[in-house]
């Protein structure tokens, strides 16, 4: 049996360090990581083929574009089983620049959008926008006051188990 690619510490460390640092040049990870350039060309290449390293973008601040409105956009629709409809919303949503991220969600909800605006009255119009792509279209928003961090994807380490602390007698 196989075993899966992030079961393999030099594939963790590898992830992580292009996590943090996505422009490293394939010597430099070679030299961090105490392994030839080869060895890292080969398992980042096997990395992206299994989709675990999806790309590489420069992560951008929507203030430092003139974006600073950000909203999370919690959206609702009847579809009927039209999936007209939901194609027609699907490729609205995704060719509009100021949709960052698009999640279907269990629960009342039926999709959960990441929104950035110039200003309310830009956020307005987006959402406005959304609503018009059908009949019965709704959306419920949360505007962001303040991001405290972000993070590029999930840690490729196990979850660290809590330590417990002795007790004092």
């Amino acid at each position: 049996m196989l075993k899966h690619p992030m079961e393999d510490d030099l594939n963790r460390r590898l992830v992580a360090t292009l996590q943090a640092e996505g422009r490293i040049s394939h010597a430099e990870l070679a030299e961090r990581l105490g392994v030839s350039r080869p060895t890292i060309i080969d398992r980042v290449k096997r990395l992206e083929e299994n989709g675990i390293i999806e790309g590489y973008a420069a992560r951008v601040s929507p203030a430092s574009v003139l974006k600073p409105v950000v909203a999370f956009v919690a959206v609702r629709y009847r579809a009927n089983n039209d999936e007209a409809l939901e194609l027609k919303l699907w490729r609205a949503i995704e060719n509009e620049p100021d949709v960052l991220e698009a999640h279907t969600v269990a629960g009342e909800d039926c999709l959960l959008l990441k929104v950035v605006a110039d200003t309310p009255l830009g956020m307005s119009e987006r959402l406005r926008s959304i609503r018009a792509l059908g009949p019965q279209v709704t959306t419920r928003t949360t505007v962001v006051l303040q991001t405290h961090f972000e993070k590029p994807g999930p840690s490729p380490f196990p979850a660290e188990v809590p330590v417990k602390k002795a007790r004092r007698k």
